[in-house]
């Protein structure tokens, strides 16, 4: 009897043990399920990495386009300056349109070129003597020590033009316009000055010997009579 009874209490407590393997059994393979998911963070770390690595080859791109914008647009703002040889030409011909002509140092002496449109042109020490202009556009020209003796300029335009050091021996611009026009150092010898517009003109160094001035509308604006 107390045999079976001492069975009895040991098979009770391998039945215990069995029982109890089970939970151990658990308890050991849980951190085996744990495992994988201390691993997710090793496994994030080069996705992480890749955007770095990647960053310098995206902005070289952008600089490059960059710097092409930069060309475009210093090739696309800078305006040529016209030369002798991007200038037009023209046949000098009464009311013939010379804008912008290059005529520098030419002889243009005794020649008839009433209402010719010579605005812009280069005149640059051009021989101007005798020569028939009356009603002509020279506003914006460069008359720069040109000489103009006996010249006919009644009633031309030179409102802007750029005459310093010029020379108007006896030369008629009687109702002439001569706006804002350059009369730096120029020379005035007998011309005829009646009812010329000179409001705004520059007349630093201006020499002037027995010139016919008459209604003039003189830098000021006030007229001149002498």
């Amino acid at each position: 009897v107390l045999a079976l009874i001492a069975g009895a209490c040991g098979g009770g407590e391998e039945e215990a043990a069995v029982e109890d393997a089970p939970a151990a059994v658990e308890e050991v393979t849980e951190p085996e399920v744990a495992e994988p998911d201390a691993a997710e963070p090793d496994a994030a770390e080069p996705d992480a990495a890749e955007p770095e690595a990647t960053e310098p080859e995206a902005t070289e791109p952008e600089d490059v386009e960059e710097e092409e914008e930069e060309k475009a647009e210093a090739t696309t703002t800078t305006e040529p300056v016209p030369t002798s040889s991007t200038r037009p030409t023209c046949v000098l011909a009464p009311n013939a349109n010379c804008a912008q002509v290059d005529l520098a140092g030419e002889n243009l002496a005794g020649m008839i070129l009433p209402g010719i449109d010579l605005s812009g042109a280069n005149l640059e020490g051009a021989l101007l003597n005798g020569t028939m202009l009356a009603g002509a556009n020279l506003a914006g020209a460069n008359l720069a020590g040109s000489a103009m003796s006996n010249t006919n300029l009644a009633g031309a335009n030179l409102n802007d033009a750029k005459a310093t050091g010029a020379l108007f021996f006896r030369t008629n611009l009687s109702h002439a316009s001569m706006i804002r026009s350059d009369l730096t150092a120029a020379l005035l010898m007998e011309a005829d000055m009646k009812s010329v517009n000179m409001t705004g003109a520059l007349i630093s160094g201006l020499v002037d010997r027995r010139s016919f001035w008459c209604s003039t509308i003189y830098t000021d604006g006030t007229l001149k009579n002498d």
